[in-house]
């Protein structure tokens, strides 16, 4: 068989790295040293495997390549949810700055909670380290105790619980969602603002709730019952709260601080299809600053969610762990910035 043609056979199936020493002319012990610990190969030597690499398209098992290193520079991510455009962009955000330092992802749902069985989540023993996000206080003992039993270097996102040995990465939710009620309460008063938010137990609505109250009452308010709603992070909870407030007609001449965009953008909605005019008559502030923020209209107010921090930060912090398992762990604290648009608009600014 001519070379071009045993070439393009070798592309179309699987290229083993006894293919590769062949084309190179070194044996399938430099293939794997070039792999591996390329300061142990010749420059010159080295260049010609890489070359023969790119030529016949070789690419290493992980796991073949696991048995000598010792490792599978996989990093596995367990994630309370992968739907929705936060999760979606964060995904994305880790995917980038892992592919950047040389290591793949595996994503899960609650894969950190190794009682829950092996088909709510996958083989740990397949990852270098793993990133847990936490977003529920009600499973924490669940998610920490999960956490204390994996024998890997562990990165949390979300919650920094006193004891938890492990790298940690929050974000100051609460100075983002002042700045925001506070933007809003120059404009409406304390006794006409909203807040509509995730079930009790969410830690990142709650805190964000936690906010909206202390800034009311600094503002001489003590926030009544009927001020705070709370549901799900979702445009139908906003739908739906802005219709029954409708139809009781207390909606108008009112703000809401939303506890994200899905929810901001469903009462905005609901509001203009019932003619209450935004921002004349109803400011809304939504957070994440996701990117439906400038595509509605008017364009809505929200805090900004570092997403793209968060992602770079617990990849580099891993990547740490995994490499100086004996240094301390460090813990992060990131800020989320309040970003006016057109939907919160005093009546002096539209």
């Amino acid at each position: 068989m001519k070379g071009n043609e045993a070439s393009s056979t070798q592309r179309t199936g699987s290229v083993s790295i006894r293919s590769v020493a062949e084309r190179a002319g070194v044996s399938i012990a430099t293939v794997s040293r070039v792999l591996n610990t390329p300061d142990k190969v010749s420059a010159t030597t080295a260049d010609r495997v890489r070359a023969a690499i790119q030529d016949l398209e070789y690419r290493p098992n992980l796991f073949a390549k696991g048995l000598l290193t010792k490792r599978s520079r996989v990093i596995g991510v367990s994630l309370p949810d992968i739907h929705g455009e936060f999760y979606s962009e964060l995904m994305f955000k880790l995917d980038e700055r892992a592919c950047e330092l040389g290591y793949h992802l595996l994503v899960s749902s609650n894969a950190h909670r190794v009682n829950s069985g092996p088909e709510n989540g996958f083989a740990l023993d397949l990852v270098d380290g793993l990133i847990v996000m936490i977003t529920e206080r009600s499973g924490v003992e669940l998610d920490l105790d999960g956490i204390n039993r994996i024998d890997h270097p562990v990165v949390v996102i979300g919650i920094d619980e006193p004891g938890l040995d492990v790298e940690t990465i929050v974000v100051d939710n609460v100075a983002g969602a002042r700045k925001a009620v506070e933007h809003l309460v120059q404009a409406t008063t304390p006794d006409r603002c909203y807040f509509v938010g995730a079930h009790r137990g969410n830690i990142d609505s709650e805190s964000r709730l936690g906010a909206f109250c202390d800034v009311l009452k600094a503002h001489g308010h003590e926030p009544r019952a009927d001020q705070i709603a709370r549901r799900e992070f979702s445009f139908d909870w906003g739908w739906d709260w802005a219709q029954s407030m409708l139809d009781e007609g207390k909606l108008e001449d009112t703000a809401v601080f939303a506890a994200n965009d899905e929810i901001a953008i469903g009462i905005a909605n609901a509001a203009r299809d019932r003619g209450v005019e935004i921002p004349e008559q109803l400011r809304i502030v939504g957070f994440d600053d996701s990117q439906l923020c400038s595509l509605v209209r008017p364009k809505l107010s929200s805090v900004r969610m570092p997403v793209k921090e968060i992602g770079f930060a617990a990849i580099e912090a891993i990547i740490r762990r995994i490499e100086e398992p004996e240094s301390a762990p460090r813990h992060a604290r990131l800020a989320a910035s309040f970003i006016p648009r057109q939907s919160s608009a005093s009546p002096e600014e539209h």
